[in-house]
């Protein structure tokens, strides 16, 4: 019984003495820390610009309706090389056969023909002779636009330029959420890259098929696009 007094006198100055250990260390640890997400932006000039048309062709076989569609695409792969468009630059990317049925009631379908479509993209470097390659595309045969892109065909050093403003933009945000909290940015913990690439233009189809055109395509491309980068970084806090 002349022992007990002493087991609790230090049973309070043992759990003391633990808090504060403990508290300093979770105060001196790497978990003190702040995330911010920084963006880059690059202004860059289009120098491609990229043009996806179909060739619908429509047959009572499908023979008949293959050959006037491979027809059609050979004319167009014509105008286009002769409009100064290489042969690397253009394509075919989908072929689909469809038979044309009719249904009638209570008795099986019929097939009344075949139509055939074929989708070619097109890649123009002379931007100021993109109407006019559209319109030659039109008069041998394209009946069928699906989009026109203009784009940067290399954004390598434009991205890399995007990158490093995103990280700098990242550390001026760390700086001035911490700056009135008395803290100091230490080392990035992390870096991630969440989101990149070049914001391409979509021009806007002002026809359905040849029938809509009986002039050349009106076609006005952008004046510059964006390149742009989205950084996560994890600073330490000093």
């Amino acid at each position: 019984m002349k022992h007990s007094p002493v087991i609790f006198i230090f049973l309070p100055i043992i759990a003391l003495l633990s808090c504060v250990v403990l508290h300093g260390h979770e105060l001196n640890s790497a978990d003190r820390w702040v995330s911010v997400t920084g963006r880059g932006e690059v202004d860059a000039v289009p120098d491609v610009a990229t043009l996806r048309l179909g060739v619908t062709s429509n047959a009572k076989t499908s023979t008949l309706a293959t050959e006037s569609n491979s027809q059609s695409v050979r004319r167009i792969f014509k105008v286009l090389s002769e409009k100064g468009v290489r042969h690397d630059d253009y394509e075919t990317t989908r072929f689909q056969l469809t038979p044309q049925r009719q249904y009638r009631k209570g008795q099986p379908p019929l097939i009344t023909g075949y139509q055939v479509f074929n989708v070619l993209v097109v890649r123009i470097y002379k931007l100021d002779k993109v109407g006019e390659i559209m319109q030659a595309a039109i008069d041998a045969g394209g009946n069928n636009f699906e989009s026109l892109i203009y784009s940067v065909d290399n954004t390598d050093d434009l991205m890399e330029e995007a990158r490093t403003r995103a990280v700098e933009d990242a550390l001026e945000k760390a700086i001035a959420l911490t700056e009135p909290l008395d803290a100091q940015v230490g080392p990035p913990l992390s870096i991630q890259e969440i989101r990149r690439g070049a914001q391409p233009f979509h021009s806007p189809m002002m026809m359905e098929s040849a029938d809509a055109l009986r002039s050349s395509v009106p076609v006005k491309g952008p004046v510059e696009l964006s390149v742009a980068c989205e950084v996560q970084v994890k600073f330490s806090l000093e």
